[in-house]
């Protein structure tokens, strides 16, 4: 018979009470050094109770293992609210409109499973929640797209992903849920030749944002656009400042992206436009006197106010009603003014400039719908007459 193997010294017997039958009993406690603590600086153990000496033995070989390799995990209670709030207060060199709206998206996790012990999370409550919030189940929130489901899951696949990297969690379990396919989402509608000029002959108080606009400037660069960035002598609009609305709040920042920071130069009818738009605003001011505020916004109400993001919107919903166009976001202004620009033949790489996205590709994949009649005209080019109609490119 072969000799019983003495215990390691992390390993010993304890007697305790056995809860259900009163009796004392024996159990095999291991306790195992499981490194430094990043927080205390301090040796870090892990103490657990087994009923045999093989479980004991088995905990032991694995858990130094996984010390050894730098995988152990030490149990903890961090919940899933302790892990959003320290990861976003993490978020140092994020725009605070960006930082409002992770806030916003994981506000949904934070109030269903804030207070599941992290180690816990599985993907089966995020699976849950994600079917929850579809439907619209989850109180106090209406259904969610499927592309704000995306952006939450992504989001908190980043936290949790801190998480790994610190030791904190084994897994990531955010990224094992599958994405919510967005291929249903509403194709872009733009504006046909004919409507662009409609509204860029349209006389109206707000001509010059709408000229804006479908020359290629996003809402909030519209809002945020200030006349100490309009030059009308050099006939240029400096793109340095953005006013959006996130979560009901205006916020005013930098724009989008490092492209988006750009000096556009514009034709002489945009020009007259916008000094056109000036010029009303000074009679304003004379007219309202004291009253009057800054009237620093190209976008100003006439008392020189700057033009709430969601008024532009409401104004611009009125102009097409009343030229009896069919309804278009106003981003799809934007979107017209790259298609146009794309079917005249204007390289890519100019286009993706001039709108402000962070690359061509980007501008490629996004304007891929106006492709079939860019290569339409292409086509025409393969006949045996050639007539400066289907040479002519039209790029002004």
């Amino acid at each position: 018979m072969s000799k019983r193997q003495q215990l390691p010294p992390q390993i010993r017997k304890v007697e305790v009470k056995d809860r259900a039958s009163g009796k004392t009993v024996v159990r095999y406690q291991v306790t195992v050094d499981a490194g430094i603590s990043p927080e205390t600086g301090k040796r870090k153990q892990t103490r657990k109770r087994f009923t045999t000496e093989k479980d004991a033995r088995d905990y032991l070989s694995t858990t130094q293992a996984a010390v050894a390799a730098g995988t152990y995990v030490a149990r903890s209670k961090r919940t899933v609210r302790q892990v959003i709030d320290e990861w976003l207060a993490s978020k140092h060199n994020l725009k605070p409109s960006t930082v409002l709206g992770h806030k916003s998206k994981l506000s949904a996790v934070k109030d269903e499973l804030g207070e599941v012990e992290v180690q816990k999370l599985t993907k089966g409550h995020l699976d849950d929640l994600v079917k929850r919030l579809r439907a619209g189940e989850v109180e106090g929130r209406s259904a969610w797209s499927p592309r704000s489901v995306n952006y939450m899951l992504s989001i908190l696949t980043s936290a949790l992903e801190s998480e790994c990297k610190q030791g904190n969690v084994v897994r990531n379990v955010a990224a094992l849920v599958e994405r919510v396919d967005e291929s249903g989402r509403a194709e872009m509608k733009t504006l046909t030749e004919d409507e662009m000029f409609r509204i860029l002959d349209h006389e109206c108080r707000d001509r010059h944002l709408w000229t804006l606009a479908l020359y290629g400037l996003r809402r909030g660069e519209i809002a945020g656009l200030k006349w100490s960035s309009v030059d009308l002598s050099a006939g240029t609009v400096t793109v340095e400042e953005n006013r959006v609305v996130v979560e009901r709040q205006v916020l005013t920042g930098t724009p989008k992206s490092r492209k988006s920071r750009r000096i556009l130069p514009m034709p002489t009818e945009v020009v007259d436009v916008l000094k056109a738009a000036r010029k009303r605003q000074l009679e304003d001011r004379l007219a309202a006197g004291s009253q009057y505020g800054s009237g620093e916004y190209v976008a100003s109400n006439q008392l020189g106010e700057p033009l709430h993001p969601d008024a532009i919107t409401s104004r611009w919903e009125k102009l097409l009603r009343d030229l009896g166009i069919p309804a278009v976001r106003l981003h799809d202004a934007r979107h017209s003014c790259a298609t146009l620009m794309h079917l005249r033949g204007v390289p890519i790489a100019v286009i993706a400039a001039w709108l402000g996205h962070a690359s061509a590709a980007f501008t490629m994949a996004t304007y891929a719908h106006s492709q079939d009649d860019a290569l339409k005209a292409a086509a025409s080019s393969f006949g045996r007459v050639v007539t400066t109609r289907d040479t002519e490119t039209g790029v002004t």
